[in-house]
């Protein structure tokens, strides 16, 4: 008797993604990037916060260390021997106004990627006449209105 073979059905097993899952894939990886990416910045801005802060109190102790040898604070960021007009990390650009015998008034504004943080815009120190140290932001000459100063 001859033995009847049926021709068998090959089915491709390859180990490997279809087009479809690819695509699936592709899109959830952008859903996850539009929702992480926006807060990653962010936390860049608030991160990049800490260069103006550090760099006004840094000129803030050097102005101290100033009028302890001086009838007057400061005038200008060269007489604290401050490397320029940028914070350290240049995420800023500082400014030293109004300096006299009973207070002055620091500025940092920020600069390149920094200048998107809407919320701070500007940060600024401000040392009256009863050397009372004042923390403000976005302008205003009494609080910090963005409430960008953390400590």
């Amino acid at each position: 008797m001859f033995a009847v073979t049926k021709p068998s059905l090959t089915c491709c097993n390859t180990a490997g993604f279809t087009l479809i899952e690819s695509l699936v894939s592709i899109a959830l990886i952008g859903i996850l990037m539009g929702i992480a990416l926006p807060q990653l910045e962010l936390h860049w801005q608030k991160s990049r916060r800490q260069d103006a802060q550090n760099s006004l109190l840094q000129l803030h102790l050097r102005q101290l260390q100033w009028r302890g040898l001086h009838p007057e604070y400061a005038s200008s960021l060269t007489e604290l021997s401050w490397p320029g007009s940028h914070s350290l990390s240049q995420h800023y650009l500082l400014n030293l106004q109004s300096s006299h015998a009973q207070g002055y008034v620091l500025h940092a504004a920020p600069v390149g990627m920094q200048s998107r943080d809407t919320a701070c815009n500007s940060m600024s120190l401000h040392v009256s006449a009863n050397a009372q140290l004042l923390r403000t932001s976005n302008g205003s000459v009494l609080s910090d209105v963005g409430n960008c100063w953390k400590w």
